[in-house]
């Protein structure tokens, strides 16, 4: 069965939700939305099949960004060319007046599921109209998954990066032209370096860990800047950075040789 949803835009909310959405984008051009009554589920991800080389989300409360009752069912939406569908929406101008409309078919595994096969965003005159991807173009993880597969009980240890010197950190990565960032932990002191040309000491262990890390220079966006510290927490496979309502996962697993 088919038919259209139309969600309620809290105006005020909307250009932030267009920020997320873009800075979700910038791990992978194809993000997935999961909206239910309670939260939605906002992510990206690199790899293929069941190897997650990064990952980026954002769980946020459904009622600050859409004033609807959904208790009776849920969206699944999947964007492709999420970058190019960011860029249209800057073209809406009035924040008190967009639609957010969302046609779709149900899911054959559960009548309450809604599989968006289409969405149209419009403000007056103007609209913006895209087709949702296919099912098979993202890999779809639930809030419990997600929970579990990244509970910090299970992390191995940790370090900070105080704001200013990740801010430095950022700037630096700018100037010169490595595509990758080198975490090095020796007798507990942490540094970051492009080996050629800086490095910075960013945290003191007070242990005798050593550890040597990597940091692709395009992930540098995807993480909060506004935050007093920003802590890396390292499990077996992968680190992790994380605020109020999202997560970064970074696999230790990476082949940058193919990056542009």
């Amino acid at each position: 069965m088919a038919g259209k949803v139309k969600l309620k835009v809290v105006p005020s909310m909307f250009s932030d939700f267009i920020e997320k959405l873009n800075t979700v984008a910038s791990i992978d051009d194809t993000v997935k939305l999961k909206i239910d009554n309670e939260n939605i589920l906002m992510y990206a991800m690199l790899g293929g099949g069941n190897v997650i080389l990064a990952f980026k989300n954002f769980l946020l409360p459904t009622k600050e960004y859409f004033d609807n009752d959904m208790e009776d069912f849920s969206l699944d939406i999947i964007i492709p060319s999420a970058k190019k569908f960011v860029k249209n929406l800057a073209f809406i101008k009035d924040m008190d007046k967009i639609g957010f409309d969302v046609s779709y078919k149900e899911s054959p595994d559960d009548d309450s599921l809604y599989i968006a096969r289409g969405l149209q965003i419009s403000s007056g005159k103007f609209k913006v109209n895209w087709l949702g991807g296919e099912g098979g173009t993202i890999r779809d993880i639930g809030k419990a998954a997600l929970a579990q597969r990244l509970d910090v009980r299970n992390k191995k240890w940790t370090f900070n990066i105080p704001n200013s010197d990740f801010l430095d950190i950022k700037k630096l990565s700018g100037i010169n032209g490595e595509r990758i960032i080198n975490m090095d932990v020796v007798k507990g002191i942490v540094t970051l370096s492009e080996k050629s040309s800086w490095e910075l000491e960013v945290d003191n262990l007070n242990d005798d860990r050593v550890a040597s890390l990597i940091l692709n220079k395009r992930f540098l966006s995807c993480i909060n800047d506004k935050m007093e510290s920003i802590e890396f927490i390292i499990f077996d496979n992968f680190m992790l950075i994380k605020d109020e309502n999202s997560n970064l996962m970074l696999s230790f697993e990476q082949d940058f040789s193919d990056d542009e």
